[in-house]
């Protein structure tokens, strides 16, 4: 029964917009679950990942990003257990990568060359000219999405998310990035008492 949580994360998962380099994130959750009585976790499945965009992705994402969210619920003091029916919350997440485009455009000046018969005012010197330059880069915008799921209510409890701009260095190595995103989407976890902010 829990399987028919999976369609939720790919129905809360978020289209990121342009980002910086550094890993941007927020966080959601149900204010009317209580987020103290959890102590056990599971994952949804033996396979709790979605991955929401196209191309084949690396089949070592998943087991580094169900280690990362290990590493980190279990520094929080939470303890797997094997069957997602015995435990307080169960846990998907969803992967993805879009191709983004960034267009800027920056004002520009070059000299017109000498003028002189005194100009207008009787003065002499170089013009001043002003145009435009546009500059395009394309780039790809990673994303992860961790759902947490209330066992006992089958409700969505928590929903974080992160977001980065994919660097050669984070294709060279992604276990870092990994590990990085997975902590960033999990910073709101345990949710404080009282509805989130904003």
């Amino acid at each position: 029964m829990l399987k028919r949580l999976l369609l939720v994360p790919a129905a809360l998962f978020l289209a990121w917009g342009c980002t910086s380099s550094p890993i941007k994130s927020t966080h959601d959750y149900d204010p009317t679950i209580n987020f103290t009585g959890y102590q056990t976790y599971a994952f949804i499945s033996e396979r709790p990942m979605i991955v929401a965009s196209e191309g084949v992705p690396n089949p070592l994402t998943e087991g580094r990003l169900m280690q990362a969210i290990r590493d980190d619920l279990d520094a929080k003091g939470f303890r797997e257990v094997g069957d997602p029916e015995q435990a307080d919350m169960a846990i998907a997440f969803t992967v993805g990568a879009r191709d983004q485009i960034r267009v800027d455009s920056y004002p520009t000046s070059y000299r017109s060359g000498f003028y002189g018969g005194g100009g207008f005012y009787g003065t002499r010197g170089y013009g001043g000219v002003y145009g435009t330059e546009t500059v395009v880069r394309q780039y790809t915008q990673g994303q992860l999405a961790v759902d947490i799921f209330d066992v006992a209510s089958r409700r969505p409890a928590y929903h974080g998310t992160a977001s980065k701009k994919i660097t050669s260095d984070d294709r060279e190595d992604p276990r870092p990035l990994l590990r990085a995103a997975a902590a960033e989407a999990l910073g709101g976890f345990p949710p404080p008492a009282g509805p989130p902010a904003g």
